[in-house]
């Protein structure tokens, strides 16, 4: 009995395994089969110009900053003490050129100089009697020389001689002797009043008036200011633009002050650091535009134009020189040929007028991907 009623269960159940096979059979072939699609291909939309070629402005520009051409250390020459001249002896004080800057006590040399030029005048008229005699030719010249002398003054020119006898005689007196003695003397007193060789102002003060100055002693630090150079700093790539002698517009930052200047020289090194060759440029200051040390200004370089150019941004250039193009919408790889690079822009050539040229970075960019140019 249990046997029979196994033998049914299990019938019952293959064959509803077997009714439901064939109802999913049935289903499924009733299902729609959806149209495959084709696969559509990627589309890069895209901002381009056309090749025009036209006349570009190609300037080269930098910031500098400003430094004397003259720095000079004021140095005692004499010993002494100082004292003040018509400047204020003083950091920042300004002074023109021909002005006392310092002066170092000078009496006792002074009154030196006239002892020995008293000592001299004595020595004159110790020959005169014996030249009367012995060079009468000579006697009325050395008789004026004689009569020239100031011991308040510099001394007059010493008489030209005539002859080898002259020259002995004046020799054995020791009159050249003490009269190129003397010279030096006066040489050596002017060096106790310094005067400025140029225009300029100080910017530093190492002894105060009342100190007591040796030879070799520094006074002071001064600068010309009226002369300036701007030292610029022009990268590797935009130096082959400038040349020395070049004409240069320097300005403010804002631009409401404007001064012209020239290129004097070059570096022949490079820094290593930025990568730039400095550029030096004479500025001159004046008293509606002055200029100062320190100053930092713009320079514009190497003012020309560039016939047959065309200016796109500089991230549209990648690989150095290479652009994208469209070509019957698909991009293409093309060279360039660079003829200036700018901060934001570059200058080129090398492409037929008409090419349509990308004109910004494109990411992931691939040659023969299908563009679209953006309207």
């Amino acid at each position: 009995m249990n046997i029979r009623k196994t033998i049914i269960t299990i019938g019952v159940v293959v064959f509803a395994i077997f009714l439901a096979v064939l109802l999913s059979k049935y289903f499924v072939d009733r299902k729609e089969i959806p149209e495959s699609r084709e696969k559509e291909e990627a589309k890069l939309y895209v901002k381009a110009s056309p090749v025009i070629y036209n006349v570009n402005y190609a300037g080269v520009s930098a910031t500098g900053r400003l430094s004397s051409q003259h720095a000079v250390e004021l140095s005692a020459e004499v010993a002494g003490q100082v004292l003040s001249g018509n400047i204020l002896l003083k950091e920042g004080a300004t002074f023109r050129k021909g002005d006392l800057l310092v002066q170092i006590f000078d009496d006792e040399a002074r009154s030196n100089l006239k002892a020995s030029k008293s000592r001299f005048l004595n020595g004159i008229a110790g020959i005169l009697p014996d030249m009367k005699i012995d060079f009468p030719h000579s006697y009325t010249t050395w008789s004026d020389f004689f009569n020239a002398i100031n011991i308040s003054k510099p001394l007059p020119d010493l008489p030209q001689i005539d002859s080898d006898k002259e020259k002995v005689f004046l020799a054995s007196r020791n009159i050249l002797s003490d009269y190129y003695t003397i010279q030096s003397a006066e040489i050596r007193l002017e060096k106790y009043k310094i005067y400025a060789p140029f225009n300029g102002t100080f910017t530093n003060v190492m002894m105060e008036v009342g100190s007591v100055a040796n030879p070799g002693s520094r006074i002071a630090t001064m600068i010309k200011t009226d002369k300036l150079e701007l030292e610029v700093p022009v990268k590797i790539d935009d130096i082959y633009w400038i040349n020395v002698g070049d004409n240069v517009k320097a300005s403010t930052k804002d631009g409401l002050y404007t001064w012209n200047g020239k290129v004097v020289r070059k570096s022949d090194y490079v820094d290593p650091n930025s990568q730039s060759i400095t550029v030096f440029v004479a500025l001159e200051s004046t008293k509606s535009k002055p200029l100062y040390q320190g100053q930092y200004l713009k320079a514009v370089f190497a003012e020309q134009n560039l016939d047959e150019s065309m200016e796109i941004p500089r991230n549209a250039i990648f690989n150095k020189e290479f652009v994208y193009t469209i070509d019957e919408g698909k991009l293409k790889k093309q060279r360039v040929n660079i003829l200036k690079t700018n901060e934001t822009s570059v200058l080129f050539s090398g492409l037929e007028p008409g090419t349509m040229i990308v004109v910004e970075p494109l990411v992931n960019a691939q040659e023969g991907t299908n563009a679209e140019i953006l309207k």
